[in-house]
């Protein structure tokens, strides 16, 4: 998902750059934008992944089913939530935005068992509800010794056999282990 959002920025912004070169030249194409690429009016109200941080349009909502509302109101609590502001520290920024990122997960998860019956995808959103918990709980204890200063080093032993650098990650993910 996270590669999805940089891809459509990186192509957002290169559409943007032509567009505002086919503006400045007096090229009628640049007259017509079309939905997927982001202007700089569209911008605002946005975080820095390119999400609409505001609330969606009665109409744009309107039509869509109560499972869909609330996968909206769930990507937007978490877009909402990630957004805090960066320490400077790789270690606390990412724990402190991953921490929503996996409650939101966790929250689309709970709206497919509670709409879906499709068993495999029960079954993997229940493995993903059981799984951001127990990462949630993790990254909040990890929270509280960076906060005293005391951190244990301790790892649960679901972790001790994860990957620790992109690569071995990539391989993992890229398995059916």
């Amino acid at each position: 998902m996270c590669t999805m959002l940089i891809h459509r920025a990186v192509s957002g912004l290169a559409s943007v750059a032509i567009l505002a070169a086919l503006a400045s030249s007096g090229s009628a194409l640049a007259h017509h934008t079309p939905d997927y690429i982001i202007t700089a009016e569209a911008q605002q109200g946005q975080d820095h992944s390119g999400h609409d941080m505001g609330a969606k349009p009665a109409a744009a909502t309107a039509d869509l089913s109560p499972a869909s509302k609330a996968y909206e109101t769930a990507m937007q609590k978490m877009h909402q939530n990630m957004m805090v502001p960066y320490a400077n520290d790789v270690d606390l920024d990412f724990v402190r935005g991953m921490i929503p990122h996996h409650q939101g997960a966790i929250d689309q998860a709970e709206v497919l068992l509670k709409y879906s019956k499709n068993l495999r995808l029960r079954r993997l959103a229940g493995g993903i509800i059981a799984s951001q918990k127990r990462e949630i709980r993790f990254m909040q204890n990890w929270l509280k010794e960076h906060d005293t200063g005391v951190e244990t080093g301790e790892m649960p032993e679901w972790m001790k056999s994860a990957p620790d650098t992109e690569a071995d990650a990539n391989k993992r993910g890229e398995s059916d282990k």
